[in-house]
């Protein structure tokens, strides 16, 4: 990580903790070009919420719902297959565990070089399935544009502030007199946004530090030489930093995408020509966010991925299905982390707790408790246990 930008955000949060609103002021005049009298001013009135929704266009607005109506679909049907509690009792002891939803959550949606809503419903959904009851969202004044206000409406969001960057996650890590403090933080930012959630990680729950966004396509000779090209080009417009790997075993596509594709975003994309068995191997090393499987009979090749953030299945399948329409969250591992981590989703937002209950024990348990305990030199564990009429 930058030096410069560790310490820029080091500062940032020191000033929040410190000053509270009158630094998020300040921040927002320098980062922002925004200048608010007040913290008053830069909380998003509910009328400023249901103008904003007023002024999208009809078909965006279809659009918006449809995805929203696919997303909620599918955490309710995760959430209703998620065992909230368990319990075993055996007549000496009742053992199991409790799921509780987390009671606040920070939803940063963020700026750079285009507005988001989608990021406003692939978070607040499943948040929402989840229990959460209080959701605050933050992005960048000048991307808190009518279409991402119009989906926090639709997903229940009337907490919102228009703070950005680092301000923003520090604000909700440790609260100002306008900002109450939450007790998690999501969503994607750039590199600031990134250094200050790793920062605050501790005081608060993190979904993760994301990396430039990823993409690997598997493709064989059947796959659309143009359904290949523009899955890569829709990865790597994101930014600069945007990965794709392309592994083929058609030589005329790989022909085809080197010939036709941009000289300067070329650079951001790996090709391999390989076989699918080989690719398969290659991509399990990779771990990629998406995963796409352009190949005939694709679902035959899922059992044997284990690592991928999303997996994208046969030549219809474009990543962008899962970024806007499908249901599951776009919010998914980067940076090899699929290898051990998950996408976010209704779990992200539950907790678990274990339920323990000893109603009776022989005196053989009770014994073996004691002396395990005596074996760590606890010896007031196992006193804890002895003095115990059970």
């Amino acid at each position: 990580m930058n030096e410069e930008i560790i310490n820029s955000v080091r500062d940032i949060i020191s000033d929040i903790r410190t000053d509270g609103d009158s630094a998020v002021i300040r921040y927002l005049k320098k980062f922002d070009g925004v200048s608010f009298k007040s913290a008053k001013d830069f909380k998003v009135s509910e009328k400023q919420i249901s103008d904003a929704s007023k002024k999208v266009s009809p078909d965006l607005k279809k659009a918006i719902k449809s995805s929203y109506a696919n997303v909620l679909a599918f955490h309710k049907k995760e959430y209703a297959n998620i065992k909230k509690q368990w319990f075993d009792d055996d007549g000496i002891k009742n053992i199991g565990q409790l799921y509780r939803p987390i009671e606040s959550v920070g939803i940063y949606v963020p700026g750079g070089r285009f507005s988001y809503p989608s990021s406003v419903i692939m978070n607040a959904v499943a948040a929402k399935t989840a229990g959460v009851k209080r959701i605050v969202m933050m992005t960048p004044p000048k991307k808190m544009t009518n279409e991402v206000l119009f989906a926090a409406k639709l997903c229940g969001i009337n907490e919102i502030y228009t703070i950005g960057g680092a301000v923003a996650i520090a604000a909700l890590a440790y609260g100002t007199k306008t900002v109450k403090p939450v007790n998690m933080i999501v969503g994607p930012g750039n590199a600031y946004v990134n250094e200050a959630k790793r920062l605050v990680f501790g005081k608060v729950g993190i979904d993760s530090l994301a990396g430039p966004s990823e993409v690997a396509i598997i493709a064989d000779a059947g796959a659309d030489k143009e359904y290949v090209y523009y899955d890569l080009m829709a990865q790597v417009e994101h930014d600069t930093m945007a990965k794709a790997y392309l592994l083929c075993g058609s030589k005329e596509t790989i022909k085809h995408i080197k010939k036709n594709f941009d000289k300067e975003k070329i650079k951001q994309v790996k090709i391999f020509n390989v076989d699918t068995d080989k690719a398969i191997d290659m991509v399990n090393d990779i771990a990629p966010e998406h995963l796409e499987l352009l190949l005939k009979n694709a679902k035959k090749y899922v059992p044997k991925i284990y690592n991928a953030g999303a997996i994208f299945v046969g030549y219809n399948t474009a990543t962008a299905v899962g970024d806007y329409w499908a249901g599951p969250s776009h919010v998914l591992p980067t940076n090899a982390s699929a290898k051990y981590s998950s996408g976010l989703s209704v779990m992200t937002f539950l907790k678990r707790s274990s339920y323990i209950e000893l109603k009776k024990v022989s005196p053989e348990v009770k014994k073996n408790i004691a002396d395990f305990a005596a074996a760590e030199g606890l010896i007031n564990h196992k006193k804890s246990i002895e003095v115990r009429k059970i």
